[in-house]
C-alpha cells in the first residue's frame, strides 16, 4: 500500500523512522529549500499557469507532450521549469540556473533532485504545484515511456483530491496518514494538526514524502515505515486518513495499486483497524473498493466491516462496475502501450474474479467517528464523487450531528417541537415556463453548494416551510401557519411534512437548533 513513515524522526511507541537506504533523495544534505520555493513562485509556476500551458484541465486526459514542448519553446524561466519538472526534458545548465535563481543548481544536484547528463540538466522527479504546495513524485508513463517500477510513487490524482475533500478539518492534536505515498494528505493535515504521523511500506515513497515536507517548510510530520497500523501500535489519533492500495487484483506488482492480499482484504483491514486507533470523537476517512455478487447487495460487506466497532459509519458508494470494465480501467494506464500483454492481464484478472465469485466491484469511501458507549448508527448513500463543490468537511460534521439527533429522537412527532435552521450552503433553483404572457414555475429544486451536491425536489408548500426555518420557530408552528393559510387540515399535513423534512435533514439542508 502506500502504507507507512516521517521527517527527521522523533521516535514514539510502536513506530520507527524509516531507513533512507536506496532512496533517490539525499536528505542529510544541507539544502535551502526556501530558495527553491522562492524560485518556483518567482517564475509563476502555478496550477493555473500549467493548466493553461498544457491545456490539461481534466486530470483524466493524457498529456500531449509534443504540443507542450512547442508551447514552451521560448526559453523563459517559467518554460524552463515546465520542461524540467513537468515534461521531464533536459535543459541547458545556464537556463536551469537562471530559472532556479536564487537556488543554486549545485544544491539540487547534491540532493539528487537534479542530475547532470550529456544533454543538460534533468530532474529525477516531477514537481507540480497543488493548493499552495509543491509536490514531487515520479514522472508518469507518458514521460517515462517504459514500464513503471514496482515502488513507483504517485502524485496528486483524482483519488487524492477526493480523500482530501472528504477529510474532516478541525484543529486537533494528532493525525495519521496511513499509506502516505508522496505525502499530500499528511501535508494537508499538518495545517490543522499539531502532530502528524505518515506511514508507508514503500521506503521510496517515504523519501518523496519527506522531501515534500521539507520543500514546503513543514516540520511537524513524522514518517514511519510499516504496513497498516503496525507502525502506530498502541497510539490513538484525532484523525485518520487512508488511500490504501485498494485495487482488487491478482497481482502484487505495484505498491501504489496492489496490496498482494486477496480480494478486498486491504480495504477491510484498514477500516476494521481504525476504531482502536481513533480517540473518542475522532474521525477517519478511508477510500476503498469492495466486491459483491449483484448490484443490489453493494452495502453488505462494508456494513460487516463497521459492525460493533464503537464508531458511527457513513458508507458512501461512488459507483459500481462489472469486473471486465474494472480490470480494464486499472490495467489500461500501465499496459496500453503493449496490447498483447494488456489482453493477457485482462484474462488473468477475469479468471481471478471468477474464482472468487466476484460479480461486481464498488468504489467509495467510509467515514467513521468514534462514539463509544452508544448505539452506533450506520448510514449508506450513493453519490457521484465528481459532483461535489470543494471540501465536504463541514457537511460531514453536520450530517453526523443530524444523524445523532434523528437517532435520539423519540416519537417521530417529537420533531414537530424542534426549531430547525436552513443552512446557508444551498441554492433554490426554479424551472420556469412561459404561460399566458408570463412565467410559471413548473419545478423547483434545492441544491447544496458546498461538499456533495445533494439535491431535493421541493413544491410550493415545502418551499414555504423552508423559508420559515430560521431557528426561531418550531416545525409545529410552521406547519400550523401553513395549514391555516391554505385552509387545510393540520393533522393531515403532518405526516408528509415530517417525511420531507427528515429527508432534507439527512441530506444536511436542515439542522436542529439546540
Amino acid at each position: 500500500m502506500k502504507r507507512g513513515g516521517t521527517g527527521r524522526g522523533k521516535r514514539r511507541k510502536g513506530g520507527k523512522r524509516y531507513q533512507a537506504n536506496d532512496t533517490p533523495f539525499r536528505l542529510d544534505q544541507c539544502i535551502e529549500f526556501a530558495l527553491l520555493r522562492q524560485a518556483l513562485v518567482n517564475a509563476n509556476y502555478t496550477q493555473e499557469a500549467l493548466a493553461e500551458t498544457v491545456k490539461l484541465q481534466d486530470h483524466r486526459k493524457r498529456l500531449d507532450l509534443c504540443m507542450a514542448l512547442r508551447r514552451t519553446a521560448t526559453p523563459t524561466p517559467y518554460h524552463t521549469l515546465v520542461r524540467l519538472f513537468m515534461l521531464g526534458q533536459a535543459v541547458p545548465p545556464g537556463a536551469a540556473q537562471t530559472a532556479l535563481t536564487p537556488m543554486p543548481v549545485e544544491q539540487l544536484l547534491s540532493l539528487g533532485l537534479l542530475r547532470q547528463t550529456e544533454t543538460g540538466i534533468c530532474s529525477e522527479a516531477m514537481l507540480l504545484p497543488f493548493e499552495n504546495l509543491f509536490i514531487a513524485h515520479d514522472f508518469g508513463p507518458d514521460i517515462l515511456r517504459r514500464s513503471l517500477p514496482a515502488n513507483y510513487v504517485m502524485g496528486v490524482g483524482a483519488a487524492s483530491i477526493t480523500l482530501a475533500d472528504l477529510t474532516v478539518r478541525r484543529r486537533i492534536d494528532s493525525a495519521l496518514d496511513l499509506g502516505t505515498g508522496s505525502g499530500i494528505q499528511a501535508l494537508l493535515a499538518s495545517r490543522h494538526a499539531a502532530r502528524v504521523v505518515a506511514t508507508d511500506t514503500n521506503r521510496r515513497a517515504l523519501n518523496f514524502a519527506e522531501l515534500n515536507a521539507r520543500l514546503n517548510g513543514i516540520s511537524r510530520i513524522e514518517f514511519r515505515e510499516g504496513s497498516l497500523y503496525e507502525p502506530v501500535q498502541g497510539e490513538e489519533f484525532d484523525l485518520i486518513v487512508s488511500n490504501p492500495p485498494f485495487v482488487i487484483s491478482p497481482e502484487s506488482r505495484y505498491l501504489f495499486r496492489d496490496s498482494g492480499l486477496p480480494g478486498d482484504t486491504i480495504s477491510e483491514q484498514t477500516v476494521r483497524g481504525a476504531a482502536q486507533h481513533l480517540r473518542e470523537g475522532g474521525y477517519c476517512t478511508v477510500l476503498c473498493n469492495w466486491y459483491h455478487q449483484g448490484r443490489e447487495d453493494w452495502a453488505e460487506r462494508p456494513r460487516q466491516w463497521v459492525a460493533n466497532s464503537g464508531c458511527d459509519a457513513w458508507i458512501i458508494r461512488f459507483g459500481t462496475e462489472e469486473p471486465l470494465l474494472y480490470a480494464a480501467d486499472w490495467l489500461r494506464p500501465t499496459e496500453a502501450r503493449n496490447p498483447e500483454r494488456y489482453g493477457r492481464l485482462l484474462d488473468t484478472w477475469l479468471r481471478y474474479y471468477a474464482e472468487m465469485g466476484i460479480g461486481a466491484i464498488s468504489s467509495g469511501a467510509i467515514v467513521l467517528r468514534r462514539r463509544s458507549g452508544q448505539v452506533n448508527w450506520v448510514r449508506t448513500d450513493t453519490v457521484v464523487a465528481e459532483q461535489r463543490a470543494g471540501s465536504c468537511s463541514e457537511q460531514i460534521e453536520r450530517i453526523f450531528t443530524i444523524q445523532d439527533f434523528l437517532q435520539e429522537l423519540g416519537e417521530e412527532n417529537d420533531l414537530l417541537d424542534q426549531a430547525l435552521q436552513l443552512v446557508p450552503q444551498h441554492q433554490l433553483i426554479h424551472e420556469l415556463q412561459a404561460q399566458g404572457g408570463g412565467w410559471s414555475v413548473t419545478a423547483a429544486q434545492i441544491k447544496q453548494t458546498q461538499g456533495f451536491a445533494f439535491t431535493g425536489s421541493v413544491d410550493r408548500l415545502v418551499s414555504t416551510i423552508l423559508a420559515g426555518c430560521d431557528g426561531d420557530h418550531t416545525l409545529r408552528e410552521l406547519v400550523a401557519d401553513l395549514a391555516q393559510g391554505l385552509h387545510l387540515d393540520f393533522t393531515a399535513m403532518v405526516p408528509p411534512c415530517l417525511q420531507v423534512v427528515q429527508a432534507l435533514m439527512r441530506m444536511g439542508f436542515l439542522k436542529p437548533v439546540a
